[in-house]
């Protein structure tokens, strides 16, 4: 850029004032100075801008320096455009734009080869990178030959889209595809394929065998569907089919034991027996632990499905049924469910008592120990008392509140209660009293019976005095009773008494 500054001075020859300095101008956009200036500028001079390379004047290009100030800037610079490069037949051009700096890209249409530069840039003078490419079709040559097989149709020279079809000899298997295309790139698309041998070997599997499918010589897309042997589960995939490679897809499988998992019964122990791992037909036993019984078959078998058969037991809590002692009470202790060990006390009811043990304990077998208990009702001996009989009343058995009256025979008296109640201890209360002779008694002579043995005694006395009295007046008259009468003997009951028991 060319820098011009001119120095101005008085037309008559000296300034009799000196005038203020400029300092560096300013310019506008895409502007400068060619060479490089002062720091300042003497009054009156004159400094010329231009535009950047790629940019087009317009408006005054100068400015003056008047007293220390410069004058505006009048210059604008506008980027320089190149237009339209032209055409090119089956191509496109793609422009980022047409001002000095954009780009062009050239490209040809579909089954059209470039020949010639393709991108293109605007400069000072129009469009930098020479001439525009020419898009001339494509065309492929012949594909190569096929070993064991060919193609069809046979030319030299294919056009674009034109196709040929591979084909591959007998017992030959094509690897690739049997169709290509002239492509864009003159070249075929996909690549020619191979014509190979495909045979897989004997699909071999440990405790496998044929199940279904092809049988050999297996080639390409041959099938055969596996099984396991009893005994045994497969891992992969059942049904296998010979690929191009020779080799058996997605891949032999392999064909694993059965096993059964370790079997685990809540409170219960293995007996021993088979360990782990557990194959088909391996068998375990168990034995609940102590106060546990078992519900359900103890020895198991591993099953060909992998489960234990007939099924794992259970081992539940030996339960005691609820204890129940007629007229009796439980005290407190355990409640239901009762398990091993578990205890319950009994007390018999009012009126009542045990027989056997109190505190029962539940065994191992489910039952109560020692033994439940029973609680029978509480009787009273049958009272004796002697000189004495028994009025109407209760009767033996004497339970709790029974009672029996007493009254004594004639010449005796009683001392304390006649009333007697069998109490909850087994006795008669308040206690039996006592029949005593009366003074001028005589003593009756030993009496084993007891008070209705006297009372008989005396009735029979009395029966067997009258009979004899009858008989005396019978045989000796009437005289004699009447004699007998003023005799007046005694015959006291326990004189007649004696007479009988003697």
């Amino acid at each position: 850029m060319d820098v011009t500054y001119v120095l101005l001075l008085s037309s008559l020859g000296l300034a009799q004032v000196i005038a203020q300095d400029c300092r560096v101008p300013v310019g506008g956009n895409n502007m400068g100075f060619k060479d490089d200036l002062p720091q300042t500028f003497p009054n009156g001079t004159k400094v010329i801008f231009e535009c950047n390379v790629g940019y087009m004047p317009a408006g005054s290009p100068s400015i003056t320096c008047t007293n220390g100030t410069w004058s505006p800037v009048k210059l604008t610079c506008e980027r320089k455009s190149c237009g339209s490069a032209g055409e090119v037949e089956n191509g496109d051009l793609n422009y980022e734009g047409t001002e000095f700096g954009d780009k062009l890209v050239v490209t040809c249409k579909t089954g059209y080869i470039m020949v010639g530069n393709s991108q293109f840039t605007c400069g000072k003078d129009g469009w930098l990178g020479g001439r525009l490419p020419v898009c001339e079709a494509v065309a492929c040559d012949a594909p190569p030959m096929l070993t064991n097989g060919d193609f069809s149709p046979v030319r030299d020279s294919y056009n674009y889209l034109e196709v040929v079809q591979y084909k591959c000899q007998k017992d030959y298997t094509m690897n690739g595809s049997s169709l290509s295309s002239c492509s864009k790139d003159g070249k075929f698309q996909p690549a020619p394929p191979t014509c190979i041998v495909v045979q897989c070997k004997d699909p071999d599997v440990t405790n496998g065998e044929w199940m279904s499918g092809s049988r050999p010589p297996y080639k390409y897309k041959s099938a055969v569907t596996l099984q396991c042997i009893p005994g045994y589960n497969m891992n992969g995939a059942q049904t296998q089919r010979c690929e191009l490679n020779s080799q058996w897809a997605p891949g032999l499988p392999t064909c694993e034991p059965v096993l059964c998992e370790d079997p685990d019964v809540k409170n219960a122990a293995k007996e021993e027996g088979s360990k782990p791992p557990y194959k088909v037909k391996s068998t375990v036993t168990f034995s609940c632990v102590s106060g546990y019984t078992m519900t359900g078959t103890r020895t198991q078998t591993c099953g060909l499905n992998g489960q234990w058969a007939p099924g794992l037991p259970t081992c539940a809590p030996v339960l005691c049924e609820d204890p129940d002692v007629k007229n009796a009470a439980k005290e407190e202790g355990s409640k239901p469910p009762y398990k091993v060990k578990s205890t319950v006390t009994f007390s018999c009811v009012s009126g009542y008592t045990m027989t056997g043990t109190r505190t029962q304990t539940c065994g191992l077998n489910g039952q109560w120990a020692p033994g439940l208990p029973t609680c029978e009702p509480v009787l009273c001996e049958d009272p004796d008392v002697k000189n004495a009989a028994k009025e109407e009343g209760s009767k033996p058995p004497y339970k709790v509140k029974s009672t029996v009256t007493f009254s004594c025979v004639s010449g005796y008296t009683m001392t304390g209660t006649r009333t007697q109640t069998c109490g909850l201890n087994g006795q008669w209360a308040p206690g039996l009293p006592t029949c005593a002779r009366d003074s001028g008694t005589v003593d009756p002579p030993e009496n084993k019976g007891n008070g209705m043995a006297i009372g008989l005694g005396l009735g029979l006395t009395v029966l067997i005095g009258s009979v004899l009295t009858v008989l005396g007046c019978y045989f000796c008259g009437v005289p004699a009773c009447i004699k007998e009468k003023k005799r007046k003997r005694p015959v006291g009951p326990a004189l007649l008494a004696v007479k009988i028991s003697g």
